[in-house]
């Protein structure tokens, strides 16, 4: 949108201050007793002009076709890639820590087993000053949830693309929530996620509605593919689909 953006203050610039400048220009020229002949091509520098005017209708023509029902929701579920993939670098960065946390004590377990008796007891030591006689839960709590959050934000993320690909979600997301009041609210507070139950379901949910999406695409990508129809599952928030 930025060049639309661009070309509409072009636009307003000259049909507002530029007009308003020649205005009061001439108006001085109208005044009874002047006798002021400007030359005749004094008046051009505030003209608007084809290529103004064709940059801004190319501009427009773009912002008018992406504002759509169809075209706002496809850039939506864009947005969605992006946090998707947000997250997965988050859980990759803490699964990182977690297994140095784990690899702190498994390395002093290796000091051990192989070092000498002098080895050994500054591991033994060191183990105690710095708290690693033991990997902790919480370490191995964080390692295994972070497996799980990469795994679903790479699954969800995967859907949202191909979904976003797929006309028949497009359209039945797009006519579920652009004929009510909530379209404001949903590009805001939408929020996205693969059903618990249903692998197939992408589950769009905001304030006012919950709507879950199906779509023949995921028997194309599945490891195990399965057959659902291709539906929309509404439902009132919290209800379980």
């Amino acid at each position: 949108m930025t060049s639309l953006s661009e070309s509409t203050s072009v636009i307003t610039n000259v049909i507002n201050s530029n007009m308003q400048e020649y205005i009061q220009w001439t108006t001085q020229s109208m005044l009874d007793g002047n006798t002021i002949i400007y030359n005749n091509e004094d008046g051009t520098q505030y003209e608007l002009t084809t290529e103004q005017m064709d940059v801004f209708n190319a501009a427009y023509a773009d912002g008018l076709a992406n504002s759509t029902p169809e075209a706002l929701t496809a850039v939506l579920l864009n947005d969605m890639i992006d946090v998707e993939q947000g997250t997965y670098e988050e859980e990759k960065d803490a699964l990182i820590d977690a297994a140095s946390e784990i690899a702190a004590v498994t390395e002093i377990a290796e000091m051990i087993v192989d070092g000498d008796q002098q080895t050994k007891i500054n591991a033994e030591q060191y183990a105690t000053d710095n708290d690693l006689r033991a990997i902790k839960e919480s370490s191995r709590q964080q390692f295994n949830t972070s497996i799980s959050g990469m795994l679903e934000a790479s699954m969800t993320k995967n859907m949202i693309e191909g979904y976003a690909q797929d006309s028949y979600v497009i359209d039945t997301i797009a006519a579920s929530f652009m004929n009510t009041n909530t379209v404001m609210d949903f590009f805001t507070n939408t929020s996205v996620s693969i059903d618990a139950l249903i692998p197939t379901q992408l589950n769009l949910q905001w304030m006012e509605s919950n709507v879950g999406v199906e779509s023949a695409m995921y028997n194309m990508y599945a490891n195990n593919p399965i057959y659902p129809e291709m539906t929309t599952r509404p439902q009132p928030v919290g209800e379980q689909p």
